[in-house]
C-alpha cells in the first residue's frame, strides 16, 4: 500500500498512540463509535492525510473544524460531513463537548447504497445540515446499533439493516437528492473528479477541457462561477496539499517529494508551495517536526494523568 495513504487502523496508530490500544480495530466493512471520546483521544490539530476509507461524521452537539482537500468546514450541531476514500482531510479542531457518531464504511458497501452520480454529488458537497429532528433520528439509529448484542440471533442482519437505513436517510436529506444541478455545476463536479484522478500526471487545463469535450474558456467560466476559483488554482492547491502529505515522511528529501508530484524542477515546487502557504517546504517540515514533538510531550503528560484502563472504547463489529 502507498505509505502516504492511511487506513483506519493506521489512523488509530498514528494519531491516537498507545491510548488507542483498547480500540482493538476489527477487519469489517462497517464500524462506528461515539464522537464524545474524540477530544480525549485525538489531539487536534491532525495534519493532512489521505484516507483509504469512507466515513460520515454526525454531530448531535458540539462540532469543530475539518479540512477536506483544500476546503475547510466549520462543524456545528446537526451537521453531517461525508469524506470519501482517497480524499485528503485534516482535523483542525474538536469541541470538547462534541456528541454524535463516526460511521466507517468500506467502498464496496457504500457503492451498493449510493450510485456513482450520487457519490460524485456528495464528494462535491461534503457538508450538509439536517434538521434537529432528523439528527435525533440518525443518532437514535446509531445507538440502536451500538446496543445490539453481537451474540444475539440475527444480530448482524439487524445491524446492517439499521446501518443501511441511516445511509439511505442521509441520501434523502442531502441537497442534490432534491435539486437537480445545473450544467455549470455538473461540469465543475466532473472536473473536480477528473482532477483528483489525474492532477499529478496532467496539470494542463486543456487536458480537462478536452476530456469533458468543452472549450478551455467554458471550463474556466463554469468552475470560476461555481467555486469562485479558476481551474488552475484548484490544480495548484491540490498539488500543494498532497505535497504536505508527502512532506510528513521525513525519510524523503524535498527534491524526492517534488519528483513524486511530477515536478521536473524542485525549485518550481518550492516556489508554488511558498506562494500558497507562505512557507518554503523545509520550513513547513520543521513546523511538522515541532508539532510532533509537542504531541509526544502532551501524550506523555496525558499518560501520567489519565490511566489507560479508564479510557477504553470498543468498536462495534458488523
Amino acid at each position: 500500500m502507498n505509505s502516504n495513504i492511511v487506513n483506519f487502523e493506521g489512523f488509530v496508530a498514528q494519531y491516537m498512540g498507545n491510548n488507542a490500544e483498547p480500540f482493538e480495530f476489527k477487519q469489517d466493512q462497517i464500524q462506528m463509535y461515539p464522537l464524545n471520546i474524540d477530544s480525549s483521544f485525538i489531539k487536534a490539530p491532525i495534519p493532512l492525510f489521505k484516507a483509504d476509507y469512507n466515513f460520515f461524521l454526525l454531530f448531535l452537539e458540539g462540532g469543530g473544524e475539518q479540512q477536506v482537500d483544500y476546503d475547510s468546514f466549520k462543524l456545528n450541531a446537526n451537521d453531517v460531513l461525508f469524506i470519501r476514500e482517497g480524499h485528503l482531510n485534516a482535523i483542525k479542531s474538536i469541541n470538547r463537548f462534541t456528541e454524535g457518531y463516526f460511521i466507517y464504511i468500506e467502498s464496496v458497501l457504500l457503492s451498493q447504497i449510493f450510485n456513482n452520480k450520487a457519490l460524485l454529488n456528495r464528494s462535491f458537497n461534503p457538508k450538509h445540515t439536517v434538521s434537529k429532528l432528523e439528527m435525533k433520528w440518525l443518532c437514535q439509529s446509531c445507538e440502536l446499533i451500538l446496543q445490539q448484542k453481537s451474540n444475539a440471533i440475527s444480530a448482524t442482519e439487524i445491524q446492517l439493516a439499521l446501518l443501511k437505513a441511516i445511509v439511505l436517510k442521509l441520501a434523502e436529506t442531502w441537497p442534490p437528492a432534491s435539486s437537480k444541478p445545473d450544467r455549470q455545476t455538473k461540469i465543475t463536479i466532473l472536473f473536480k473528479e477528473l482532477l483528483y484522478e489525474n492532477f499529478i500526471r496532467n496539470r494542463e487545463i486543456s487536458y480537462y477541457s478536452n476530456s469533458l469535450s468543452i472549450s478551455e474558456n467554458y471550463l474556466n467560466r463554469c468552475v470560476n462561477q461555481v467555486t469562485n476559483k479558476p481551474p488552475k488554482q484548484h490544480i495548484n492547491e491540490l498539488l500543494v496539499n498532497h505535497g504536505k502529505v508527502l512532506l510528513k515522511d521525513f525519510s524523503k528529501g524535498i527534491s524526492q517529494v517534488a519528483f513524486e508530484l511530477n515536478f521536473s524542477d524542485p525549485s518550481y515546487f518550492g516556489r508554488l508551495f511558498k506562494q500558497l502557504t507562505k512557507l518554503i517546504p523545509s520550513e513547513y517540515r520543521n513546523m511538522l517536526m515541532q508539532d510532533l514533538s509537542e504531541q509526544i510531550r502532551r501524550f506523555k503528560l496525558c499518560r501520567l494523568m489519565c490511566p489507560t484502563e479508564n479510557m477504553g472504547l470498543q468498536f462495534i463489529r458488523i
